[in-house]
């Protein structure tokens, strides 16, 4: 019984330890190489939206 339940917490903990790598891993990496793309595609949509007429709000 014993080896059962260490078994169990052994695979949740390298589950839950993959899906937290790949977590911390995108937050990371989309710091370190993502800033360069995040002010261009920005920019690139407010472009393409100069000139549009403003929508009002219905009420």
């Amino acid at each position: 019984m014993d080896f059962f339940i260490d078994m169990t917490l052994l695979g949740l903990s390298v589950i839950g330890l993959t899906a937290f790598m790949g977590i911390i891993t995108h937050g990371v990496a989309s710091k370190i190489f993502g800033r360069a793309s995040k002010k261009f595609f920005l920019n690139k949509s407010k472009g393409s939206q100069t000139g549009w007429n403003k929508v009002e709000k219905r009420t």
